[in-house]
């Protein structure tokens, strides 16, 4: 497997034709879309990162404050199913439909996050001013039913129009952006029978239509496809390794695809929340951790300075 691990008062209508860039011509910046299930939605609670060893009042203080310089437009839905067998998408309270600041409460509600938090971490000041995220991720959901192109898929052709719609806002703001990756973590929902089997073909498809249908936004290159590992709980993910190989062995197609081992990186589900742990969602160290990693392989298709 491939290691492919920023005296005077201006009017307001001055200032509307200068525009971002403090002239009138647009400025180019990067972006990044973060998409996937419960942990790329971000189920991690924030409540929990003072009492992590690794993390502590510090770091949850300077996540609760956020990082301006590196902002962030976010969708997040849950698959429900309900007694009655009929399956429906609810989109969730923590969103927004323009750019803001990363910070924490951008996960599946206010009381969690997600990757974002360690992507801005890591790259802010490289990066400030320079990199805006794009998240839209449905816990639950799995690639085969979900995410695949169709007229009636339930998360494709949202996804695709939400992207869309925040790189016309960027413009609109006086930006010239650019995709650069995708970074994917999903495929808890593909870890079983007659799921696992089509995981490597459902994700072929699913990233080229993506590249094509996004093709406009991504510059001389298609972008990087960043795709994480799911955890290794043999018990709630009966066929995780075989997604995983499955997420290897599409990493070896294009030197444009990536894979993260996030169970050799260590990432862990089982201590958090204290005394309630959720075993099927990252532990805070490990969601920033997951941010941290997506950041450092997308990082070398970021523009220069």
């Amino acid at each position: 497997m491939k290691n492919k691990l920023y005296l005077f008062l201006l009017s307001p209508i001055l200032f509307s034709v200068i525009g971002c860039g403090g002239d009138s011509s647009p400025k180019p910046v990067d972006v990044v879309i973060i998409s996937g299930q419960s942990n790329g939605v971000g189920c991690t609670w924030c409540n929990q990162i003072e009492g992590c060893p690794s993390l502590g009042s510090e770091k949850y203080n300077e996540y609760f404050n956020g990082y301006s310089d590196v902002q962030i437009a976010y969708d997040c839905w849950t698959k429900d199913w309900p007694a009655s067998g009929i399956t429906f998408y609810s989109q969730n309270t923590s969103r927004n439909n323009n750019f803001v600041p990363v910070k924490l409460g951008q996960g599946n509600g206010t009381h969690s996050f997600g990757p974002e938090i360690g992507i801005a971490e890591e790259l802010h000041e490289e990066y400030g001013n320079r990199l805006f995220l794009i998240k839209f991720a449905c816990g639950g959901s799995n690639l085969k039913d979900d995410w695949m192109k169709k007229e009636d898929s339930p998360m494709y052709n949202k996804f695709i129009d939400y992207v869309k719609l925040q790189i016309e806002h960027l413009k609109k703001k006086g930006y010239i952006p650019t995709i650069k990756a995708l970074c994917w973590m999903q495929g808890e929902g593909d870890s079983y029978y007659g799921y696992y089997q089509t995981y490597r073909a459902n994700t072929r498809k699913f990233v080229t239509d993506l590249r094509t249908d996004l093709r406009e936004y991504c510059g001389d290159r298609e972008f990087a496809f960043i795709d994480a590992g799911i955890n290794n709980n043999g018990a709630r993910w009966q066929y995780w390794k075989q997604v995983n190989d499955a997420k290897m062995a599409f990493a070896e197609e294009s030197d444009n695809n990536f894979y993260i081992d996030t169970i050799g990186a260590g990432m862990h589900t089982n201590q958090e929340p204290v005394g309630n742990v959720d075993a099927d969602h990252y532990d805070s160290e490990s969601e920033v951790l997951l941010g941290h990693l997506f950041a450092q392989t997308f990082k070398q298709f970021l523009s220069d300075k």
